[in-house]
């Protein structure tokens, strides 16, 4: 049984993109999920596979892409995460590395790295974080110390989503200490560079399909024909791309929540308890009601969002209510739809406990629900 939700994108969407989302998760996210989580198999070769089917679809079309616009991505990560949330979220951190490479100044090297990209021959990682320096990015102290021809970099970088196999990192270095985000710049290594150190990956208490590791930068030359924003411009492409970051969680978020509910109904129909199915018990009407009011909010809110990013006025206030909401709901709305299936919702191969856990690690991602609450009051505190 498949919950059908009420709350639509404002924007065109792809049915044919959407169609082939929902037959890769059944055909490969579903009987995948559980294996890839628990590390006894990689998803190196589906993320790949999924890279060329939908990273495409954020790209223009003149720089190779599909064309198909914001609504169409978060509708493909709400069926992919529907299935299984780790592995959505590696599959988005690697194509806001594509959009952003898409919007590189520099021509030669977007035009080096996009057709890769977007194929799925190269997979992305996003490098800003650092052990010390998390939510405030103007604290970086990853040194890219300017030398002839480029720069020499040394520091280390933390949660690296898509370190286990990336081979295109994006990472974000100071240029000049203590200018905070005037100094930053972005710079392009590919695996196997000289000091380019990727760390084994990191025992998380879930989404291992995402990779992460830790990675150390002991030397590593970067060319000026490396570099994909220069000083001045880099720290506000960041920004971007969190933002769009934090709208794509929100959409897989809120198809973890929809995966959940599929899951509960179908249960709650074919079971039968005191003479009649679990889904016609009042008591269980109403847990399902409360779960579903959730989504249709937080579906409602994140498409208010992408439409701002769909005309080209992002808020990021409005993106950070939608990361805010649906984090909270989903893990909600999970805990909650667990009831239905009693004690058979702690089995591995239902996928509770497997997306609960991703949708608390997404959480943490791209901002804390804390730091949405910074975002959030700054807007107040300006309206006041």
């Amino acid at each position: 049984m498949t919950y059908q939700p009420l709350a639509q994108p404002h924007g065109p969407v792809n049915a044919n993109r959407i169609a082939a989302a929902v037959e890769f998760a059944d055909r490969v996210l579903a009987p995948q999920g559980e294996a890839w989580d628990t590390g006894t198999a990689s998803p190196e070769s589906a993320l790949r596979e999924a890279i060329s089917m939908f990273t495409g679809t954020a790209i223009p079309r003149d720089l190779g892409g599909f064309g198909d616009g914001v609504a169409t991505q978060l509708r493909i990560y709400e069926e992919l995460a529907r299935r299984d949330m780790g592995f959505t979220c590696a599959l988005a951190v690697h194509t806001n590395v594509t959009v952003a490479m898409s919007l590189s100044p520099n021509a030669a090297l977007r035009a080096a790295a996009l057709p890769r990209l977007i194929s799925g021959q190269a997979v992305g990682a996003f490098l800003l974080t650092e052990p010390g320096a998390g939510s405030d990015a103007t604290a970086i102290t990853t040194h890219a110390q300017r030398v002839t021809g480029g720069y020499a970099v040394s520091g280390r970088k933390a949660w690296v989503t898509n370190g286990l196999y990336a081979d295109i990192f994006a990472a974000f270095c100071q240029t000049e200490p203590g200018s905070g985000a005037r100094g930053v710049t972005a710079l392009g290594f590919a695996r196997g560079d000289s000091g380019v150190l990727v760390e084994p990956a990191l025992d998380l208490m879930g989404s291992a399909a995402m990779g992460t590791t830790d990675l150390t930068f002991d030397g590593a030359f970067a060319p000026d024909t490396a570099v994909a924003f220069a000083p001045g411009t880099a720290f506000k492409a960041a920004m971007y791309g969190i933002d769009v970051a934090r709208l794509g969680v929100a959409a897989m978020c809120n198809g973890a929540a929809m995966g959940a509910m599929d899951r509960a109904l179908a249960y709650a129909a074919g079971r039968s308890t005191f003479g009649k199915p679990v889904i016609d018990h009042q008591g269980m009407q109403w847990i399902l009601a409360d779960a579903a009011t959730a989504i249709e909010a937080s579906r409602s809110l994140t498409f208010q969002a992408a439409r701002h990013f769909e005309t080209g006025t992002p808020d990021a206030t409005l993106t950070a209510h939608a990361k805010k909401l649906g984090t909270r709901s989903a893990f909600d709305t999970i805990s909650q739809t667990m009831r239905a299936l009693g004690a058979n919702a702690l089995k591995r191969e239902n996928g509770f406990a497997r997306q609960l856990a991703a949708v608390r690690i997404a959480e943490c991602m791209d901002g804390t629900g804390e730091i949405m609450n910074i975002v959030i009051g700054r807007a107040l505190r300006a309206q006041g």
